[in-house]
């Protein structure tokens, strides 16, 4: 198992630099970064780059990366430093100037889905514009983090992203929905990464879930997508470009699911309290949901992580952490069984 080094464990030593990054359309203000310096190499934890023509921020710990784009409010790139972009990105990253665009990469919303009118007003669909679609401000805090924090919704919250890499080689998305003004909002918050399509997906299932074979179908999930129980716990999913979307949702033991593409696997993973999660039966709702985008056209496939739903009143605030990771497997043979025992060990122990 291969773990990113850290900017902050004994390989690396960090130097303390003064910076002052500017961006179009968003609000950073200067603050001390990390510099990592092993033999002589010193390479920065936080830098300006662009990214489809837009300002934006590279974050790395010396063998992975991330790349944020504040302007549309996503991180849009993530993988090996050299190596491919495991998120998805639509083919123009351009606006189309009207209605709601896909980027593609990692966002954040409320759930569940089905109460958006209640929301924001605008039925299942679009999201929410404040957390989907305008200008985020961006904030370059010490120690190599940045913070995106986004307008205010029409439910009265605001979605604050500190993004870093750990002392553990983890890449953290702390994501905080904090209640400013309004009614109370019972919800949950939501991240969603959209994904390269790989060799198959991941996803702990609960032995005894009341749900027929461990998950739910919510909607239409064409017989393309080749889904197997390999364990009593492990559910192995080989999405294909058929069949338009589809999607589940699992009472999964544990908040967490891989992407495995090319011998790699791209692990998410989250805390998993005690509460009612959205969309399923009471006990028995989702932390774990996973979409495929089966357009031939624009095909991807969603990760998908939720927090409990948190009843929201003016001045609180609840914060939902994902960390993503990336794992040598001991095969790049997704139907391997030593593929599929490492990814459960992944899963359930990491």
């Amino acid at each position: 198992m291969i773990r990113s080094i850290s900017a902050f464990g004994t390989r690396w030593r960090p130097i303390a630099l003064f910076a002052a990054l500017s961006l179009v359309s968003v609000a950073p203000v200067a603050h001390s970064q990390m510099v990592m310096c092993e033999n002589g190499q010193c390479v920065p934890a936080i830098s300006a780059t662009t990214f489809f023509n837009r300002p934006a921020y590279k974050l790395t710990d010396g063998k992975a990366e991330a790349i944020i784009v504040p302007q549309i409010g996503r991180i849009m790139s993530f993988g090996k430093i050299g190596g491919a972009n495991l998120l998805w990105n639509a083919a123009s990253s351009q606006s189309s100037g009207s209605g709601w665009q896909n980027y593609g990469g990692d966002k954040n919303w409320l759930a569940p889905q089905s109460w958006w009118k209640t929301f924001h007003g605008t039925d299942n669909w679009p999201p929410d514009t404040a957390f989907d679609g305008q200008p985020h401000a961006a904030e370059v805090l010490s120690g190599g983090k940045l913070q995106m924090t986004s307008p205010l919704s029409p439910t009265g919250i605001r979605f604050l992203r500190t993004l870093y890499f750990d002392d553990k080689g983890e890449f953290v998305i702390e994501q905080t929905a904090r209640k400013e003004k309004g009614a109370m909002v019972r919800a949950s918050i939501w991240s969603i990464t959209q994904v390269v399509p790989g060799d198959a997906v991941f996803l702990p299932m609960n032995p005894q879930s009341p749900y027929k074979n461990g998950y739910y179908k919510m909607g239409n999930v064409s017989a393309e997508q080749q889904i197997e129980a390999v364990a009593p716990n492990l559910l192995r999913i080989v999405p294909a470009s058929a069949g338009g979307g589809s999607k589940i949702g699992l009472d999964s033991p544990v908040s967490a699911l891989a992407s495995v593409r090319d011998g790699v696997a791209f692990m998410q993973k989250s805390a998993l309290p005690q509460g009612q999660y959205p969309d399923g039966a009471d006990g028995a709702g989702f932390p774990v949901e996973f979409y495929v985008n089966g357009d031939p056209k624009t095909f991807y496939y969603e990760l998908e992580l939720l927090g409990p739903l948190h009843n929201f009143v003016n001045g609180s605030k609840w914060t939902h952490t994902v960390r993503w990771s990336l794992h040598d497997l001991p095969s790049k043979d997704a139907m391997s069984s030593e593929v599929g025992a490492a990814v459960g060990k992944l899963l359930f122990n990491s």
